[in-house]
């Protein structure tokens, strides 16, 4: 299933688009694909995601434990998706939280958590 945050006005402070995942089955792993896109010119602009450097990351969550990826998005004017393409199995979580540096606080509408992900049909 490909999720969706929808489009995002990136707050002020907002220097970072991360993407927590956890995996609450305690016998499987599970795969996630994470995307971020800068939308600030009309047009879908790919950014990296760390720790990996890659602009699709699939990443492995283990039984029972949780992971993060993010993007740097200092460099965004005005908007952002976040796209989280997983399994559908309701104990596999995914959630999108704008933060800044340094503290990681949260900033006020850079928040998306997984029931409120879209689905996308593509």
């Amino acid at each position: 299933m490909k999720y969706s945050t929808g489009i995002l006005r990136k707050a002020p402070r907002t220097n970072y688009a991360l993407v927590d995942v956890v995996n609450l089955n305690t016998r499987n792993s599970r795969s996630v694909t994470v995307q971020v896109f800068d939308w600030s010119n009309g047009n879908a602009i790919p950014l990296k995601l760390s720790p990996y450097h890659l602009r699709t990351c699939r990443i492995r969550v283990g039984p029972n434990q949780s992971v993060y990826v993010y993007a740097d998005v200092t460099k965004v004017k005005f908007k952002y998706e976040v796209r989280i393409t997983q399994s559908d199995a309701r104990d596999l979580i995914s959630n999108v939280t704008g933060v800044t540096k340094v503290t990681f606080a949260p900033q006020a509408g850079d928040t998306v958590l997984q029931h409120n992900l879209v689905r996308i049909t593509s």
